[in-house]
């Protein structure tokens, strides 16, 4: 998707808050994981969500070659795989997995997302949580909102439900 600019992604998205993304992230993960320990960044680009993570084992997925090799050049103590988030298997699971920025809505059928939250959902362990950032709220949905929204207003959906700031339906 982003090949032809992979170079250059990480100053296209320059404006993006990475860091208070995560600080949001952090307090849905200590409070529904508070000893959580690994992290799987599904989609991860160039690996910014994962730079502000250092005190977990992170691991970082994504489908374009390119932007893994931007991510291992600033990330090298990162375990960085190349897989396509609908059908991938890494053989264990992890305390949080995360789809952030919207990535999920590269996925263009009902079918397609049912097997990228399927992926990820078998990598999550007992007791942990998949955190994946939509593409449009339910809200924005049924309202017909426009598309943007700020972290501010962003909802996670959590296995179970939506919920805001990660609670739960």
């Amino acid at each position: 998707m982003f090949t032809q600019s992979a170079a250059f992604y990480d100053l296209i998205y320059s404006w993006k808050n990475y860091r208070q993304e995560v600080d949001r992230l952090l307090v849905i993960i200590r409070a529904r994981v508070p000893e959580a320990k690994t992290i799987l960044d599904v989609a991860c680009g160039t690996g910014e969500h994962l730079r502000y993570l250092p005190d977990f084992d992170r691991t970082g997925l994504d489908l374009d070659p390119k932007l893994l090799r931007v991510a291992r050049r600033k990330l090298p103590d990162v375990a960085f795989i190349l897989a396509d988030m609908r059908a991938f298997d890494l053989s264990r699971q992890f305390d949080v997995v995360l789809c952030l920025f919207s990535a999920i809505g590269y996925v263009l059928t009902v079918e397609k997302l049912n097997a990228a939250v399927s992926s990820m959902a078998r990598h999550v362990s007992p007791g942990g949580i998949l955190c994946i950032e939509p593409w449009f709220t339910p809200e924005q949905w049924s309202h017909r909102m426009p598309p943007f929204m700020t972290m501010a207003r962003c909802k996670f959906w959590l296995g179970n439900g939506w919920g805001h700031d990660g609670g739960r339906k």
